[in-house]
């Protein structure tokens, strides 16, 4: 995995190293990642262990990003972006070696919130460290990049436990990929001053008010997205089609949001990002709507879906760029830790609200909560629009 010379070349040397290795580490962690939560819910559930208690078992592993968030930029700002990454690299390594030595549920709490704390100062770590390293013109694009290996990651995840099975090899597997994802870290450039204070920083949870349209992206995505990956499945079937179909819609969404976000990423450097961002929630509302007149046709559903999770997965890549864009220093480490914390909020509050809406109107209540969501958002940016106006 390398990063294509023509999308770094007025990056300096050494922090194209460390691009790189950012963003290459990250493709590994949600890789792993993406093993991970299937294979958990899968082994628990061949132990006989009830949803419930499998649901409070995925809820430890989420829980960190609410004890972790406020602390990261210190943590930043103290070690340095390389070296915290390092660092939540071989926790995230070790978590999964006790995973597979200690395969019952109640070892895999504590070792799950260990998993948790290290997804959540990598993610932020590394959303911060991308957006200090890039230059202005080129920012979109490489976080366009960053978003695809991110998604990558976490659709690979579920085709390796094919491949290798669902035993605990898989942990093992998770293991070795953040010891490498470390190695590949050492190489970067170590220096600590990405995030320095200065006398205006503003704490990290009165950033909100600074910027809301990008600070909050990430809230109604992850929303969306939770309630997008867990239901659709079930949504698919009850308007005609077979599981296996809706599996493999699935697949050709997750490739949408791989194609999309570099293409999207490449256009935000070129326009206005924030009319960009209002056109990127517009369309995505607009293709949600169509679903349901297309579906059970295949090619119809498998042409909307592909557009309308890349498109929504742009509103992620504006996020993160518009973070890079207003924010500097201390600052822009609070702000990515604060968009990891709302990630984890987005996707813990998503999927019920998604589910009750189903139950209330089987099946398009889906669709009808997924579409709300993304309006609940459009205020945002179509406020920071007249507000630069």
């Amino acid at each position: 995995m390398s990063m294509p010379d023509t999308f770094l070349a007025p990056v300096q040397p050494r922090h194209k190293r460390s691009l790189a290795a950012a963003i290459v580490s990250m493709g590994m962690v949600n890789l792993s990642m993406g093993i991970a939560f299937p294979l958990t819910a899968i082994i628990l559930a061949r132990q006989g262990v009830e949803p419930g208690m499998i649901g409070l078992s995925t809820a430890a592993q989420a829980a960190p990003v609410f004890f972790i968030s406020p602390l990261a930029p210190r943590i930043m700002r103290r070690f340095g972006p390389a070296n915290v990454m390092i660092f939540g690299l071989l926790l995230a390594g070790l978590s999964f070696l006790l995973m597979g030595l200690f395969a019952n549920l109640h070892a895999w709490f504590p070792l799950r919130f260990l998993l948790g704390s290290a997804g959540t100062l990598l993610w932020a770590t590394s959303e911060a460290w991308i957006n200090a390293l890039a230059p202005e013109e080129r920012r979109g694009r490489i976080v366009g990049i960053y978003g695809a290996s991110a998604a990558a990651g976490f659709a690979l995840g579920p085709t390796m436990l094919v491949l290798i099975g669902t035993g605990v090899e898989p942990f093992y597997l998770g293991g070795g990929l953040m010891a490498a994802a470390a190695a590949i870290v050492v190489t970067a450039d170590r220096s600590r001053n990405h995030f320095e204070a200065s006398e205006k920083s503003a704490p990290m949870w009165r950033l909100v008010w600074i910027a809301p349209a990008a600070l909050l992206a990430n809230f109604f995505y992850a929303a969306a997205e939770e309630s997008l990956v867990t239901f659709f499945p079930i949504y698919a079937i009850r308007a005609g089609m077979i599981e296996q179909t809706s599996l493999m819609l699935l697949t050709i969404a997750s490739l949408g949001a791989i194609l999309m976000q570099p293409v999207i990423g490449t256009i935000a450097d070129k326009v206005n990002r924030m009319n960009l961002l209002v056109m990127l929630v517009l369309a995505t509302v607009a293709g949600y709507l169509l679903l349901p007149l297309v579906m059970p046709g295949f090619l119809a559903t498998a042409f909307a879906l592909f557009l309308v999770v890349g498109l929504a997965n742009g509103i992620f890549t504006l996020g993160m760029v518009l973070v890079g864009e207003r924010f500097r220093g201390s600052e822009l480490a609070g702000a990515s830790a604060f968009t990891t914390a709302m990630w984890g909020t987005g996707a813990l509050v998503g999927a019920p609200l998604s589910g009750l809406a189903m139950q209330l109107w089987d099946p398009h209540g889906l669709i009808a909560a997924v579409v709300l969501i993304f309006l609940a958002y459009l205020p945002f940016p179509l406020l920071a629009r007249l507000r630069a106006k």
